[in-house]
């Protein structure tokens, strides 16, 4: 008996041996051929892939994208980003997007969707793409921290994306951090348009001019709203370096022209008693052009756009642009929110099946099934752009009658607006929350003009050398 039983001891430990044996083989063969077919697994168990330069990238799981705040349904209880993703997914079945948002329809501070999207961004599973709607005016400060990848090189190695082809002023919105952190699809150009009835066909315009010019007629208003906020804020917003030298890193906001615009707009305020009648919007554009409203601030993002001011002006449309320093007519040109870019995350293990995406989204001519939008954008890329312009100009058949969406006087205002583009400022630029934040005190009557000139003057001052 004793021996029976140590024969079937002795016959189990060799199976037992040969079952480890087995085992362990196996491991050896599968780290083998992972090594071989570079392919390795994460402490999660998912697959990862080297590049040839070494770099791990995650497949399998696709690509994730970042919303932070996603916008409002537009068919079928979706976004136009969940919509955007489905359409890539179907057609690169090998690679789908899933979306992780941080807040929906603004159900949360932007300050705190950001906060959370930093934590992802440097956390376990980190996004591969940030979707830039909503926060373009953050995407200066996720590049300085060093969230963002360059595009450069990447558009360098495409066979689709030539930087050269782009505006270079549009192109430069997306250089932020010293790298470039996105590439516009398309943009907006943001202008003040005023009378040549009124104010003469000028090529300048100082901010000495344009007080001179409201001064002139008292009784009417600058902008059709009047709001202090509203005549300060939106031409400071986009000229507030008229009053920066950087180089010398110096301010003067103490100086006449600064005290005499923001006494002007304060003008506006209720406890000052500047009042006007009531403008019914249907009159807006005639009070354009009898001179009861002076100007008009313009966001121009469509081709068609340009009819706008023609219904509203007439011929006497004089695109003046925002006070500037040089003496030339400065345009400014942001990012356009219908067709906002993406940026890849530095901390993304997909990076290059990210940029994959970026090179379909620009390319991408007509939307998917679900989203509907105007087809003539001004375009960052020059050649599309002059295909927009050529169907802008031939008319499209079953709109409108064929009638032509721009003429050629329009075509020739559209080539002055790009010769003098440059990038916008935010509202979250440093120096023009200081000067806007510190204004509002004066609009409401808690400070004095002198106090509040003395607090920007010398706020801005330091921001200037702590910079």
């Amino acid at each position: 008996m004793y021996q029976i039983i140590r024969k079937k001891t002795a016959m189990r430990l060799r199976m037992a041996i040969l079952l480890m044996a087995t085992a362990f083989a196996l491991v050896c063969l599968a780290g083998c051929n992972a090594e071989k077919s570079g392919e390795s697994k994460t402490e999660s168990g998912e697959k990862e892939s080297k590049t040839e330069s070494g770099e791990v990238t995650a497949s399998g799981r696709g690509l994730k994208v970042a919303v932070v705040n996603v916008g409002v349904e537009i068919k079928g209880g979706k976004s136009g980003i969940e919509i955007l993703a489905e359409e890539y997914s179907k057609t690169h079945p090998d690679t789908p997007m899933t979306l992780v948002t941080f807040g929906e329809g603004n159900t949360i501070s932007m300050d705190v969707a950001m906060a959370k999207l930093s934590a992802e961004i440097v956390g376990d599973d980190p996004p591969d793409l940030i979707f830039l709607q909503n926060i373009t005016d953050r995407l200066d400060a996720l590049a300085s921290q060093g969230y963002l990848e360059d595009l450069t090189p990447y558009a360098e190695k495409s066979e689709s994306v030539h930087l050269e082809d782009y505006y270079p002023k549009v192109l430069e919105c997306g250089r932020k951090g010293g790298i470039l952190a996105c590439i516009p699809k398309s943009f907006t150009i943001e202008t003040l348009v005023t009378s040549k009835n009124y104010f003469g066909d000028a090529k300048t315009w100082t901010y000495s001019e344009l007080l001179d010019f409201c001064n002139a007629y008292p009784n009417s208003r600058f902008l059709h709203r009047i709001m202090p906020e509203m005549v300060f804020g939106s031409v400071l917003k986009e000229s507030v370096e008229y009053f920066i030298d950087e180089d010398q890193r110096k301010c003067h906001f103490d100086s006449e022209e600064f005290r005499a615009f923001l006494e002007y707009a304060g003008s506006y305020s209720a406890w000052a008693g500047r009042t006007f009648d009531p403008i019914d919007p249907e009159d807006y554009a005639s009070s354009l052009r009898d001179g009861k409203v002076l100007a008009m601030h313009f966001g121009f993002s469509h081709l068609r756009n340009l009819k706008v001011v023609r219904t509203d002006f007439g011929d006497a449309a004089n695109f003046v642009g925002f006070p500037n320093k040089d003496g030339k007519p400065v345009y400014k040109v942001r990012l356009e929110a219908s067709f906002s870019p993406f940026a890849i995350t530095a901390t993304s293990g997909n990076k290059e099946e990210a940029f994959r995406f970026i090179e379909w989204y620009l390319d991408l001519d007509e939307w998917p099934d679900g989203l509907h939008f105007d087809t003539l954008p001004l375009c960052a890329n020059r050649k599309k752009m002059e295909e927009k312009i050529e169907k802008a100009l031939a008319g499209r058949e079953g709109v409108n009658d064929g009638e032509p969406e721009m003429t050629e006087e329009d075509l020739e205002t559209l080539e002055i607006l790009l010769e003098g583009l440059e990038p916008l400022s935010t509202y979250n630029d440093p120096l023009y929350k200081i000067v806007y934040t510190e204004a509002r005190t004066y609009f409401s009557g808690s400070k004095t003009l002198d106090e509040v000139i003395d607090v920007i003057q010398s706020r801005a001052t330091l921001y200037l050398q702590e910079k």
